[in-house]
């Protein structure tokens, strides 16, 4: 692992206290990448990502959460990757700032229950609709409910890991339908 000391204030609390760190990876199923963090010495402001080194084809994976040792079936989510769980409506979609993570189906559905509460926070006239969410996930967690996690990513560095997902490549209309998570630019007119 590489850890350098950052010339450059934290974008959380101006202060210069960034600490860079960069390890290589071999990840099963997907090759060589380099893992990535960005963390503030002074407030703990934390940027992770994952960027990978092999070219993949478009994927699309789907695994069945029927009880609750399928919790531990790791997650793996490139910047450009999108995340569904139909029976709970939920979807995590790339975004500019869009973080890469490797967890379990339960660190999944934590990360949606920490926007849940957030939503409830900010929105009180959501509760009830937010309740039932919350109530959905604690079904699914103790394997009271079957639920899917859906995994598609466009630039195939996303995936679920288990013997027990169905998977095949996205034909070019779901590709088309996807966001990259990345910036980019179109300009017209120029050939």
């Amino acid at each position: 692992m590489v850890e350098t000391v950052l010339d450059t204030v934290c974008p959380v609390c101006g202060e210069k206290s960034l600490i860079y760190r960069a390890e290589e990876l071999d990840l099963p199923y997907f090759g060589k990448c380099l893992q990535t963090t960005i963390i503030c010495r002074n407030c703990g402001y934390r940027h992770a990502d994952v960027m990978m080194l092999d070219v993949n084809e478009p994927m699309f994976y789907e695994f069945l959460v029927e009880r609750e040792e399928d919790l531990n079936v790791k997650v793996v989510r490139a910047t450009s990757g999108t995340i569904e769980i139909p029976e709970i409506g939920a979807k995590i979609e790339p975004g500019p700032l869009s973080e890469s993570f490797i967890t379990t189906v339960e660190g999944v559905l934590n990360r949606i229950v920490d926007v849940l509460v957030q939503i409830m926070h900010d929105t009180p006239e959501m509760r009830d609709k937010v309740n039932d969410i919350l109530r959905k996930i604690g079904y699914i967690k103790h394997g009271r409910m079957k639920a899917h996690i859906i995994v598609k990513d466009p630039l195939g560095n996303s995936a679920i890991l288990s013997n027990r997902v169905r998977k095949r490549r996205l034909n070019e209309e779901e590709i088309k339908e996807l966001k990259l998570g990345e910036i980019t630019y179109e300009l017209r007119g120029i050939k």
